[in-house]
């Protein structure tokens, strides 16, 4: 069999929640441990546009050293 039986099947609402937090992770364009929250509510439909908003105001932190505008 091509698919792993021992993983569950994600809904089509959990597939995509999961390929939009890794594009958001992998553009580190928020912080890493708000991935799991933005996923579950990517999933249930239910973030609003001022937790979006919160979370890219708040993203990653700046490396030490780094130039900032």
């Amino acid at each position: 069999m091509a698919e792993d039986e021992t993983q569950p099947k994600l809904s089509p609402d959990e597939e995509l929640a999961a390929s939009i937090t890794e594009t958001i992770g992998a553009a580190n364009l928020v912080n890493p441990k708000k991935l799991p929250r933005i996923r579950e509510g990517l999933t249930r439909g239910n973030l609003t546009s001022s937790e979006w908003k919160l979370l890219a105001e708040l993203g990653p932190t700046i490396k030490e050293g780094a130039n900032s505008l």
